[in-house]
């Protein structure tokens, strides 16, 4: 009678302890990582212009792609707007000609931008690649 007793406290103790566990484990992933499908606003962009280096003449259909997989493509002016997260001290941008053969084949850029950009316009000249 002691031993089925005995028992039934330690599956009551080991479920509390578990139940305990996972609440635990739980509560420290959303702590550290937000919730499932979690998104947060842009609260700030990035503004430019991209143009040849050659010419000077600005360049349409380049795309923009951010560090946080954010993409925009330029203008017939040449200009894009980049949405980012304010707080970061530099901020990765990647320029592709996807489009190549409409507008000179021009070769890819990796750039980082300080913060300081997100109150002005970030001029980019790309070269003409290299046939």
């Amino acid at each position: 009678m002691f031993q089925k007793l005995k028992e039934k406290k330690q599956k009551a103790v080991r479920f509390l302890f578990g139940s305990f566990t996972a609440t635990a484990l739980m509560f420290t992933f959303q702590a550290c990582y937000g919730m499932p499908g979690e998104t947060r606003d842009f609260d700030a962009a990035i503004c430019g212009r991209v143009t040849s280096a050659q010419t000077g003449e600005p360049i349409q259909g380049i795309s923009v792609c951010g560090s946080n997989y954010v993409s925009a493509k330029t203008a017939a002016d040449g200009s894009f707007t980049l949405p980012v997260y304010s707080g970061y001290s530099t901020y990765s941008l990647s320029f592709v000609d996807e489009d190549g053969e409409q507008n000179g084949l021009f070769a890819d850029l990796d750039t980082i931008v300080p913060s300081s950009a997100l109150s002005k316009t970030v001029e980019v000249q790309l070269h003409e690649r290299v046939k």
